[in-house]
C-alpha cells in the first residue's frame, strides 16, 4: 500500500495581486508537466492560502507524507525558523503525518545546474 503524499510549493507571498497571479500561473504550467500534478501552492504571508491552511487542508484530505518545497533562493529565517515552526505545531497533533522540508534553491544541485546552463547559453 502506498502512502498518500503531497507537495506544498511555498512562495513568500506579497500583498501585490500580480505576485499571487504569477504563482498561480507557475502552478498551472507546472501541473501540465509529466508526473507533476499532486501539489498545491501556498504562501508564508500576504496571500492565501497560507502555509498553515495548506497543511491543514492536506491533512484533511488524508495525505500522510508532506513535502514542503520553499521556492526561496537563499537560506534565511523563513527556511531555518518560520517554516519549521509551523511544521512543529502540526507534528505533535498529527504523528501519523511525515513532514519533509526542503532547503533553499541555491543549495539544490539541480538548480545550480539550471543557472549554469543559463549562463552557458549566453555564449552559444
Amino acid at each position: 500500500m502506498s502512502v498518500l503524499s503531497h507537495t506544498l510549493l511555498i512562495f513568500h507571498g506579497s500583498a501585490r495581486e500580480s505576485a499571487s497571479n504569477a504563482a498561480v500561473a507557475f502552478a498551472a504550467e507546472l501541473s501540465s508537466k509529466r508526473d507533476c500534478s499532486d501539489f498545491s501552492i501556498c504562501f508564508l504571508k500576504g496571500a492565501e492560502p497560507d502555509l498553515t491552511l495548506a497543511i491543514t487542508n492536506a491533512i484533511a484530505k488524508g495525505y500522510k507524507k508532506l513535502l514542503l518545497l520553499p521556492l526561496f533562493l537563499l537560506p534565511g529565517a523563513h527556511i531555518s525558523e518560520d517554516i519549521p515552526a509551523v511544521v512543529d505545531k502540526f507534528k505533535s497533533s498529527n504523528p501519523e503525518v511525515a513532514f519533509q522540508v526542503c532547503d533553499c534553491l541555491t543549495h539544490n544541485p539541480q538548480f545550480i545546474e539550471f543557472v549554469s546552463n543559463q549562463i552557458a547559453s549566453v555564449r552559444d
